[in-house]
């Protein structure tokens, strides 16, 4: 008897090892900073697509957020993602124990896991090599205000596209709180 439940406990504790090690991977994972990548492009900002009233946040700390456009308290759904850039994905560990509409048909798999694929991302940032502090108002206008656009595809039962367009603020930039009201400060408006 001693050594069936032993072997139970052993098993037990293998499969919660092994299910805390996959979502570790999500939770602790942050998306590329580097410059030139998918990844840093998805994360400057949010992404909105008007016509279908949906909104994409992408945080610098892995997290994600799809909110409707015109009333941002509506919460689709949130959690956290890591980005496959050879493949084009976006995976998503939604959370199901915080707020959001269950009826928003994202695809999950074992009601927690699901993949946005997104095609055609472009942004016609200028690039400029010194920092942020060094650009004139212009630049930083013009950086702040490059378009940019990507399709993000639901991998959902009827693969609903989105197509998004960016929307960049300072914090979003910097990737802090204060970042605006120090701008304000110093005279950058």
């Amino acid at each position: 008897m001693k050594k069936v439940i032993s072997t139970i406990l052993g098993i037990l504790f293998v499969i919660i090892v092994i299910c805390g090690v996959f979502v570790c991977t999500y939770v602790f994972n942050e998306p590329s900073h580097d410059r030139n990548t998918d990844s840093r492009q998805l994360i400057l900002g949010y992404w909105t697509d008007e016509d279908d009233d949906i909104r994409f946040y992408f945080d610098q700390s892995g997290e994600f957020k799809i909110v409707k456009a015109s009333d941002e308290s509506h919460i689709y759904a949130q959690g956290y993602f890591k980005i496959n850039e050879d493949a084009g994905k976006i995976k998503m560990m939604v959370m199901p124990n915080k707020e959001r509409d269950a009826s928003f048909d994202m695809g999950e798999k074992l009601k927690m896991f699901t993949e946005i694929t997104y095609r055609n991302l472009d942004s016609e940032e200028p690039n400029y090599n010194k920092g942020w502090t060094f650009l004139t108002d212009k630049q930083r206008k013009e950086i702040m205000e490059a378009p940019s656009s990507c399709k993000f595809i639901m991998s959902n039962a009827d693969e609903t596209v989105y197509n998004c367009e960016r929307t960049r603020t300072i914090r979003d930039f910097n990737g802090d709180e204060q970042s605006e009201q120090r701008m304000d400060q110093g005279g950058f408006k």
